[in-house]
């Protein structure tokens, strides 16, 4: 992945995408001359997929900046994992909606059984590096699913996952060793 341009406005946006040709498009909703959303207007039959940040978790507006052409929508507090995933996802031309709906109560069965384990060893203080050693996969496949972990817990963080972890009972006895 490579960042080959930054622009502090819609304006200085098209410029870039004209001069650049890039994949995937980051763009601020809420940005001087050009909205995310007039930009995702602008560009939806380009070729360049769109991927939209915000301050805002409101799923009427993701909707509506999703019906302008954007191919993904979340929001700045998301752990950069997530973004990450999410970028690589839009530049595989998958159009989906990356803002979770607040979960009030994810349950532990939402996750899958190799996530759990993911969840378990972070929980004991294993590193990203560790993880892949132990599983016998790479950073990378941690990276991936620590961020649908996150996304499935609505946590932002390994801390707000591990404390997730304890408070829903996924780290049963002997699992503080």
């Amino acid at each position: 992945m490579t960042v080959v341009g930054e622009a502090s406005n819609g304006e200085e946006t098209f410029r870039l995408v004209d001069s650049e040709n890039p994949d995937v498009l980051l763009v601020d909703i809420e940005m001087p001359k050009g909205s995310g959303i007039d930009v995702a207007k602008r560009l939806k039959d380009s070729g360049v997929h769109v991927l939209a940040l915000s301050s805002y978790d409101d799923p009427e507006y993701a909707s509506g900046l999703l019906e302008s052409g954007a191919s993904g929508y979340l929001t700045k507090e998301k752990a950069p994992a997530l973004i990450l995933e999410a970028v690589r996802a839009v530049q595989r031309g998958e159009v989906r909606w990356f803002v979770q709906p607040q979960q009030d109560s994810a349950q532990k069965e939402d996750l899958t059984e190799r996530e759990k384990e993911v969840l378990r060893l972070m929980a004991k203080g294993h590193s990203n590096r560790e993880l892949a050693e132990a599983l016998f996969v790479s950073e990378n496949t941690i990276r991936t699913h620590t961020a649908s972990i996150y996304s499935k817990i609505n946590a932002d963080s390994a801390r707000e996952a591990i404390a997730w972890a304890w408070k829903s009972g996924l780290m049963g006895r002997g699992d503080d060793e």
